[in-house]
């Protein structure tokens, strides 16, 4: 199973660029203070923006990639750099390779996920004629396969709001996590840098916030996400498939040595018997071909160990 934490960043189109229909609509009946709130939100809505940057980090393995969109680019262009991948493209192509991360059983780990982050993924694939993958939403109540932890944080609702107040850098500060939040940078200087076409630095923001988020989630897996039923069972499931996994690829590694152990004692056998008593000239056949046996095997062994 893997366990894919995701973040996105996203930016509103320009209130001049929207339909004159779409601008009266949104700031009809509102107050002035409350227009101009409406005016600068676009970033918020999938029908008003779009997706700029994807982070995604896989919990197993810590291998990350950050997708980002680049207004004009046509072609998909991938960098290395050290352990972090960076794949950059329009916002179509950034959301295919997204899909591609996925199997069926991956968990999908976010922090406010369920509310926006997958809802937007969705609503942006369907508007850009991507089918998405598998529904990022779902069932409210459970942590798998969607994992949201601000849900887990605020018990789905349940506790009073304003004194359990908090975003994910107030939440990760709180569980001694560092944050990618620092003195006049956080999601309000995205609109900002990419008017100003720093588009990789939006990406490298992005995947700092799924880090952060990642740990976040080590550190609440094991004492908080317990209690829920469906992400305890998919754990357990996920373990036992592992250690199934374990033992078949020590028993294929051990395969070798017992095969070459059986061939080399059947035809010594062979050879001995043959030599107590038979034709003299089966005797040497048959322990030519006890050798030339042996050689083979030992040459498929060679062939099948992986290389180290």
């Amino acid at each position: 199973m893997k366990k894919l934490v995701i973040d996105i960043e996203t930016v509103g189109t320009p209130w001049e660029e929207l339909d004159p229909y779409v601008r009266e609509y949104m700031i009809k009946g509102l107050s002035e203070g409350d227009a101009e709130e409406a005016r600068r939100a676009g970033g918020l809505s999938p029908f008003r923006g779009k997706i700029v940057a994807i982070g995604v980090i896989n919990i197993d393995d810590g291998r990350s990639c950050a997708l980002y969109e680049v207004p004009g680019q046509t072609e998909i262009r991938t960098e290395k750099v050290g352990a972090r991948t960076y794949i950059s493209g329009s916002e179509k192509q950034i959301l295919e390779k997204f899909w591609g991360f996925f199997e069926s059983d991956s968990r999908f780990i976010s922090f406010n996920g369920r509310q926006f982050d997958g809802p937007f993924l969705m609503i942006r694939s369907a508007i850009n004629g991507l089918v998405p993958k598998r529904d990022l939403v779902g069932y409210r109540y459970g942590f798998h396969p969607n994992c949201d932890l601000r849900e887990a944080l605020n018990f789905f609702g349940t506790v009073n709001a304003r004194q359990f107040k908090f975003n994910l850098d107030l939440a990760c500060k709180a569980f001694g996590v560092e944050t990618s939040k620092s003195e006049g940078v956080d999601g309000r200087s995205v609109e900002t840098w990419y008017r100003a076409g720093r588009h990789r630095d939006i990406a490298t923001y992005c995947l700092d916030d799924v880090r952060a988020t990642a740990e976040l989630y080590e550190k609440i897996a094991s004492t908080l996400l317990i209690f829920n039923a469906d992400f305890k069972a998919a754990d357990e499931r996920d373990k036992r498939a592992k250690i199934a996994e374990a033992a078949q690829a020590a028993q294929m590694v051990m395969l070798p040595d017992t095969f070459m152990q059986s061939v080399t004692e059947t035809s010594l056998t062979l050879a001995s018997s043959l030599s107590d008593e038979g034709d003299p000239q089966e005797v040497v056949a048959a322990k030519h071909q006890a050798i030339v046996l042996e050689k083979l095997v030992a040459k498929t062994r060679e062939e099948e160990l992986p290389e180290v």
